[in-house]
């Protein structure tokens, strides 16, 4: 019998993870694992060539050029990677099945699974969740794409006693039997265009495994995006889904299983105890973060945990990095660093959380498609200037003047980078006003990551401290 043949495609987090699980979980005689990247060997870390290479894995790296594609069984495909790509073109003209890491992985998975998803605001909602899993004494695995793939977690052979993920829509888009016992949907607004041929098309996949439900689960949204309501109404009216395992959220409807006012969270879900959760206590400021603890609250109630540890995890749970992060103040400007903010509707609730501060506003890197008319109503009220950089500064110079014209009321630069709006913003910023990196669009002009970004503003504030504080 000859062995089967498997092609990852795509070597980073994700696709060295699946090469380990799938070496874990199979019988390395049976089975023939090949790995193909366009980038070239020098770009890919030593140890993990090491390791690919000790577990039998063959290399395909700097092409995708893979010769006698037919010969694979199945195609395991990373969520960087574009489902148009050429390879995965010929996949399916040869009739091989394709993948994603999160559906392969999803196959050997025997624990409950709650599963976070939105345009923002999924990695603070899936940490909460497990911080409160892990306080309530539950042996809780937390990634997908937070970081650590599920791959990581079918490797360990003690059970989980509940695996929490943070689920995109890229991930979502290859995973067709992917059915969590509890799917959180935070929000959709315009993201990821660049991507997809349509929002529609965005919102569907988010919302994927709702509309192609595949057992009885329990679907909590936010009951205040009209988006998420029409998607929601389909699948009722199309009996994909029961209405009464739907839960939720909202600060409109005092009749919502989950209802926000004041700081705090009144929750009532069918045959549960109604319960009040406290938010305002928490580290984590903002409207969008009462929203995403909401979710957290609400899907943990609904597992069983006691509201207690729910409270005491928002109370002492950090803000993340790079998400309105506080830097530093120097001469009484204070520099924020929001680099996690890669779309319009990130940048509004940033803006909206310093209420009637004086912002200068740095935005720009690679566009990613969206309008940005939202956050030039939202900086209209609230920012003295805007800094455009990077890849997507003509675009965003022609919605400002499209939106507009010459009528705005703020100062608005154009500069090649980051560093160099850096300057020109906190060469003007005055005390009293905020210097906020907030780009609405990806970092992958000039770096690797948002955090990486995020960290170069952080080196770019020290800098100036050094040069200008007092």
């Amino acid at each position: 019998m000859r062995k089967r043949k498997v092609l990852v495609v795509g070597l980073g987090v994700s696709g060295k993870a699946i090469c380990e699980a799938l070496a874990s979980r199979e019988d390395l005689h049976s089975l023939e694992i090949t790995v193909t990247d366009t980038k070239p060997e020098s770009e890919i870390p030593i140890e993990t060539l090491e390791q690919l290479s000790k577990i039998g894995c063959k290399l395909i790296l700097g092409t995708n050029n893979v010769d006698d594609l037919s010969q694979f069984d199945e195609v395991i495909v990373s969520p960087g990677v574009p489902l148009e790509a050429p390879i995965l073109e010929k996949a399916r003209i040869y009739g091989i099945p394709i993948v994603g890491e999160l559906e392969w992985a999803w196959r050997y998975v025997n624990s409950p699974v709650i599963a976070v998803t939105g345009t923002n605001g999924k990695t603070t909602t899936t940490e909460l969740i497990g911080s409160i899993m892990k306080r309530w004494g539950k042996r809780a695995f937390v990634g997908g794409n937070i970081g650590v793939p599920l791959s990581r977690a079918i490797i360990e052979p003690k059970p989980w006693d509940i695996i929490v993920l943070e689920v995109s829509s890229f991930q979502l888009d290859t995973a067709p039997s992917f059915s969590p016992d509890i799917f959180i949907v935070l929000n959709i607004t315009e993201d990821h265009l660049d991507r997809y041929a349509s929002f529609d098309d965005y919102a569907r996949s988010k919302m994927s495994p709702i509309l192609r439900k595949k057992k009885e689960q329990w679907a909590i949204v936010n009951g205040d995006d009209k988006t998420i309501e029409r998607l929601l109404l389909e699948a009722i009216e199309t009996k994909r889904i029961n209405p009464d395992r739907v839960l939720s959220w909202s600060r409109q409807n005092r009749s919502a299983h989950g209802f926000i006012r004041d700081g705090k969270l009144l929750v009532r879900i069918p045959n549960r105890s109604e319960v009040t959760i406290t938010l305002e206590n928490s580290q984590l400021r903002g409207g969008h973060n009462q929203e995403n603890m909401a979710a957290a609250a609400m899907a943990s109630i609904a597992f069983g945990v006691p509201p207690e540890v729910i409270e005491e995890v928002f109370i002492n749970f950090p803000p993340g990095h790079h998400r309105i992060e506080f830097v530093d103040s120097i001469n009484g400007v204070e520099f924020y660093d929001d680099s996690k903010a890669t779309n319009v509707d990130a940048v509004v609730r940033a803006l909206e959380f310093f209420e009637k501060s004086r912002i200068w506003l740095l935005l720009g890197g690679r566009d990613k498609g969206g309008s940005y008319e939202r956050l030039l109503e939202e900086a209209s009220r609230r920012c003295r200037g805007i800094v455009v950089f990077g890849e997507a500064r003509s675009r965003i110079l022609e919605a400002i003047r499209s939106w507009h014209g010459d009528k705005t009321s703020w100062e608005i630069f154009e500069t090649e980078n980051l560093e160099r709006a850096f300057m020109t913003a906190a060469e003007r910023a005055r005390t009293g006003e905020i210097v906020l990196l907030s780009p609405a669009c990806s970092s992958f002009d000039h770096y690797r990551s948002y955090a990486e970004r995020g960290n170069h503003f952080k080196q770019l504030v020290k800098e100036w401290k050094r040069l200008k504080g007092r």
